[in-house]
């Protein structure tokens, strides 16, 4: 017992340890959760709506405890039932329009399916987003063909008050600051325009626009400081303010860092009641307990881990950084917190968003007091704005220049050379050392700091009592080692946040599925190639598909990209991203294309920035090489400075890779006419293999793939990029069976997602 006694918060490393494990756990089962790819069936979803959203014109029915019925739906029942990560996941039913109430049981019908995993790296995971909040099944073009009428009193009496209070400043203020508020007092961002929220998360001040520990901190204080003016005492105006919270949080849904601020509060202000201290990490250690008994799969969640590595940053690194025994000022404890929290959220930023905006923690310290003004401001103007025209809400207009006036201040930072810096991803193993690291050595050196600090006050004391006494040796060696110790932690620090961000990428090259389209990228000696980029079934590919894994592998300069011929399947995202080259976020230094093309593209590449991109126009027996030396050369093998015919497939660039570990043969949608040049060339060269070949046309046997062709070049490695279950039935029966009769590795985007294939 006595030994029990001298362990310093029993409670809560027991409580982190759990959370520790179940989130490393569900992460684990998350990940190696196998579903089959499927497509969406026909048949009805029976459930209870438990939430009801409702964005782009559209009512979105949450529903839980679901089943699946009609012919089609046999598959959809039996991956709810494969695991119990699945058994009791829900179903998003996205309709025209209901008047459906919270808690009814309803049958809709629609096509139904399964949120689709990450197709390729950096891509955002809409199944561990929607398996993270306890759906796993989404449902479109529904219509509503059953209700009972039943309604859940309390929870409907939530949404109603939070779609009144949007109604309300959706009435008061402008369509770009209601969206901006309701993110900031609702947790809705439906309506948050597209550039504000991209303009926030590239500065590196997301974190305003989420229902985050600081609103609720915030908005606790704001009641408080109303209550306290009132005659009632303050262990009254403690629960009531416990009250409030809870039910305001039961209205946005409780955020995973919302619920953890709120239950940090709630102990705060039962420790006020009942006389006890408060201990930062204790109550965050509660928090995190009760958060893995009652919603265990928000450990999933960036938003959890975002929000408990700031506490620990305030808990443990920042008292390594501010003075003992005197107060820091106000700017000095505001920078060192902004310090301490960016610190300790460094590896889930790096590991979640893959970049680093350099100059947000200075900026934190303007915009993060601003918002308890802005709190404020929010919240008067819902009050006033059931009594008061738009015109005269002063609320309305205070809170429109103190968003422009965050806008400006953003854009500015982001005007400043390398202000956000693309690291690419980090493993959890790393993250993990580099957490441990920091945290060990800001304890440690805080300890140490309240040793020199004592042994000052003992040599005060000295000189105080004793009138012989020369304290100038002893105030030099605690000097001394005072300064060695800062020394030291200043190269731990330096050295373990060297180590996170130290990123090297291997050689190799991948083909991203990008649905019916074709890109693949080279990552060589440091050197960036693509080849062709473009999707015809995929909207906004550049956006959510290729920026992502150009960020995830701190790719921020792009050598020279490829690209075959004009058609969307293979150009659309190419084009968006020299279009994107003027804000910098990834540079193009060359786009290559077929010189026989070169009117084709006049209007594909219509924005190209030719100060940023240069264009080179090619022809066969050009040849590529690199700063490399001799690691890796393009050698154009179609089409010739004449035009085939006037189908711009037939005219595709036909590449041969050259490594020192292999050749690839990319030919985009090229037909029998650049076959006869590569096989002229193989026959001339007859010491060149082909190690990897890029089936052309997605597959087709139309025009290409022939028997002889394949059986010439006799690749180890074919890669079919098309999408899943096409409408041009792409890849052909007869181009698989001539593949198969020779042999090679099938590899195909649609079943596979993205193809790495590393060149070691």
């Amino acid at each position: 017992m006595s030994a029990l006694n001298k362990i310093k918060r029993p409670i809560a490393w027991p409580a982190l340890f759990l959370t520790g494990i179940v989130t490393i756990a569900l992460k684990i089962c998350v990940n190696n959760l196998e579903i089959p790819r499927i497509s969406p069936a026909e048949g009805y979803v029976i459930g209870k709506v438990s939430d009801i959203e409702k964005k782009n014109g559209s009512t979105y029915l949450y529903l839980k405890n679901i089943s699946f019925s009609g012919e089609n739906t046999k598959e959809l029942t039996d991956i709810k039932n494969s695991s119990l990560l699945t058994f009791n996941s829900g179903c998003v039913c996205i309709l025209d329009d209901a008047n459906v109430h919270i808690g009814e049981n309803v049958t809709v019908a629609g096509k139904i399916s399964v949120f689709e995993k990450a197709r390729n790296p950096g891509e955002f995971d809409s199944r561990k987003y929607y398996i993270s909040k306890g759906y796993l099944f989404r449902a479109s073009a529904c219509s509503l063909k059953k209700n009972d009428g039943r309604k859940d009193l309390i929870k409907n009496t939530a949404y109603e008050t939070r779609e009144k209070i949007a109604g309300i400043l959706d009435k008061t203020l402008s369509e770009k600051d209601a969206g901006m508020m309701k993110a900031i007092l609702l947790s809705d961002k439906t309506d948050l325009d597209r550039d504000i929220k991209n303009l926030y998360k590239d500065a590196g001040e997301g974190h305003l626009l989420a229902i985050s520990g600081l609103h609720i901190t915030l908005f606790a204080a704001f009641i408080l400081f109303i209550l306290k003016k009132t005659p009632m005492n303050l262990d009254a105006a403690y629960i009531i303010t416990i009250v409030i919270l809870f039910a305001y949080g039961y209205m946005i849904g409780f955020s995973a860092s919302a619920l953890r601020a709120i239950i940090m509060f709630t102990i705060l202000s039962v420790g006020k009641m009942c006389k006890k201290s408060y201990d930062t990490i204790t109550a965050m250690a509660a928090a995190s307990f009760l958060t893995v008994c009652f919603k265990p799969l928000y450990v999933l969640q960036t938003g959890f881990l975002m929000s408990y590595a700031a506490i620990v940053g305030i808990a443990l690194v920042l008292p390594a950084f501010t003075s003992i025994g005197k107060r820091d000022s106000k700017v000095f404890s505001t920078f060192f917190m902004s310090i301490s929290v960016s610190l300790t959220s460094l590896p889930v930023l790096i590991d979640s968003y893959y970049k680093i905006p350099l100059y947000s923690t200075i900026l934190n310290i303007i915009l993060v007091p601003g918002m308890s003004i802005l709190l404020a401001l929010g919240i008067l103007c819902v009050f006033t704005g059931f009594i008061l025209p738009k015109e005269l809400n002063v609320f309305a207009y205070l809170i429109h220049f103190l968003l422009i006036f965050y806008e400006i201040l953003m854009k500015l930072e982001l005007s400043i050379p390398k202000s956000v810096i693309t690291t690419g991803a980090r493993g959890i193993v790393r993250c993990v050392i580099y957490e441990s690291v920091l945290i060990a050595a800001c304890v440690f050196y805080r300890k140490t700091k309240i040793d020199f600090w004592r042994k000052n006050r003992l040599i005060t004391n000295k000189i105080r009592l004793k009138e012989d006494y020369n304290p100038t040796g002893d105030i030099r060696r605690n000097k001394r080692k005072r300064a060695l110790f800062s020394s030291i932690l200043f190269i731990v620090l330096s050295s373990d946040l060297f180590f996170l961000l130290y990123f090297k990428r291997d050689n190799r090259i991948e083909f991203l599925d990008v649905g019916q389209g074709l890109c693949a990228c080279i990552q060589y000696d440091g050197g960036v190639y693509c080849f062709d980029g473009g999707s015809t079934d995929r909207s906004g590919i550049y956006e959510y598909v290729l920026l992502p894994y150009f960020s995830y592998y701190g790719i921020s300069d792009i050598d020279a990209w490829f690209v075959s011929h004009e058609d969307a399947d293979h150009a659309s995202g190419v084009a968006d991203a020299i279009r994107n080259n003027k804000t910098g976020e990834v540079k193009v230094e060359e786009v290559i294309i077929p010189l026989v093309l070169k009117d084709n593209f006049k209007e594909v590449f219509k924005d190209i920035n030719s100060e940023r991109t240069k264009t080179i126009y090619a022809a066969k027996g050009d040849v590529f090489k690199t700063d490399c030396g001799d690691g890796i050369s393009f050698e154009i093998l179609s089409p010739t400075q004449t035009p085939f015919n006037s189908d711009s497939n037939a005219n595709s660039l036909a590449v041969l890779v050259k490594t020192k570990e292999g050749n690839i043969l990319f030919t985009g949608d090229s037909d029998t006419n650049a076959e006869e040049l590569i096989l002229e060339y193989l026959n001339v060269n007859a010491s060149t293999f082909v190690d990897i070949l890029q089936i052309a046309h997605h597959g087709s046997a139309n025009n290409t793939n022939t028997k002889e062709f394949l059986q010439k070049v006799n690749p180890k490695i074919s890669v079919i990029s098309c999408g899943f279950k096409n409408r041009y039935n792409h890849p052909h029966k007869e181009t698989m069976d001539n593949l198969q009769s020779i042999k090679t590795r099938i590899l195909r985007t649609d079943y596979d997602g993205c193809i790495s294939i590393k060149l070691d």
